[in-house]
């Protein structure tokens, strides 16, 4: 049988799907040579350069209808060919891998060759094969040479796999957990994680978006989220958080289970020893501390009380916070004056406020 704790997921193909229904994410592939689009283009112009241009108008025998039939043909002549040299100039402004632009200087040569061969002979068709084949290779990155940096094309590809499949590898780790891709959302090794991707996206000019700038706000937050969950519901940590050391056996050995209840015990075998054999002064002492130990107890549960309540407060205005996050539609300005209003910027890291920060001053 398969080992179902091993990923069964491949998250190229996943980005692959979301470059398709994002079309904002074309360009970013484009400059991996990812381009479908782009090579439907490229298959149209190599197309027009098969097209034949207008044929020569038959003669009627009425002069001036001829003259201007002449005319009208000359002009179509033109246009046609001037259509396809205008194409091919908007196509190679189109996002392709940088690697690929040493061919682009001998293709807009071949093209200001055949517009001065029209000028010289204006009804006379150019020769078209040169550029035809010029085209053809530089939209088919195997067909080039080896002028073409193609560790860089990869290099570029595995950041893009890096950076920009990071929130799907959460996304995928959160509906599988027992894949373990990721340590837990509320950990810290996941916080330093999380804090170097987002330093690494802000630094990728190149792969930056709305879309993913969203995502990875979103997922600074969901961190947050699930750390304030965690210390709410951890006694445990709230204890260690308090310092709270009034002397007791599991203060000392914090690993042995039941180590208070223990404690107790012994003290109150020794009180009981120490009244029997009449050491009064011990078993005073004993009681005293007994007496203290719950006094203090009390008092250290109506802080952990006091301070849990504190943190499910303030989880429950950090999830509005979270919520309008989550949600894909909010505004960046008014996320950080609730930061601000609430006091819960501490909690978000540098890289996370840069990038909402950045966000705020951009235009939604």
């Amino acid at each position: 049988m398969a080992d179902n704790n091993k990923p069964q997921w491949d998250v190229w193909r996943e980005l692959d799907d979301l470059r398709q229904r994002h079309k904002e994410l074309g360009a970013m592939f484009a400059r991996i040579g990812v381009a479908p689009e782009f090579a439907q283009m490229a298959n149209n112009l190599r197309l027009d350069l098969q097209r034949k241009p207008p044929t020569t108008p038959l003669a009627t025998g009425e002069r001036d209808k001829d003259a201007q039939a002449q005319e009208d043909y000359k002009r179509a002549f033109a246009s046609h060919y001037e259509e396809v040299f205008f194409k091919v100039e908007s196509f190679l402004r189109m996002p392709w891998p940088e690697e690929t632009k040493f061919l682009v200087p001998g293709i807009l040569h071949e093209t200001e060759n055949l517009r001065r061969a029209l000028v010289r002979n204006p009804l006379v068709s150019p020769p078209l094969e040169k550029l035809d084949e010029l085209i053809e290779e530089y939209s088919h990155l195997d067909n080039m040479d080896e002028r073409l940096d193609r560790a860089a094309i990869e290099a570029r590809r595995l950041q893009l796999i890096d950076v920009l499949g990071f929130p799907l590898m959460v996304r995928r780790q959160l509906a599988h957990p027992e894949w373990d891709l990721l340590p837990p959302l509320a950990s810290d090794d996941y916080r330093q994680l999380l804090a170097s991707k987002i330093g690494i996206y802000r630094q990728t000019d190149w792969l930056i978006s709305k879309l993913f700038d969203k995502w990875y706000v979103a997922l600074e937050f969901d961190a947050i989220w699930a750390r304030l969950k965690r210390d709410a519901n951890d006694r445990e940590r709230i204890i260690s958080q308090l310092k709270l050391n009034w002397p007791k056996l599991g203060n000392w050995a914090p690993d042995f289970p039941h180590a208070d209840l223990v404690w107790y015990l012994l003290l109150v075998l020794g009180c009981v020893i120490a009244l029997f054999t009449e050491w009064w002064w011990t078993a005073g002492a004993l009681l005293i501390w007994l007496q203290l130990s719950v006094i203090i107890e009390k008092h250290h549960a109506q802080l952990v009380n006091k301070r849990r309540q504190a943190l499910l407060l303030e989880c429950g205005r950090f999830k509005r916070i979270r919520d309008q996050i989550s949600s894909g539609k909010f505004d960046p300005s008014l996320v950080l004056r609730q930061l601000k209003q609430f006091n819960f910027r501490h909690y978000v890291s540098d890289q996370g406020m840069s990038l909402l920060q950045s966000m705020s001053m951009q235009v939604f």
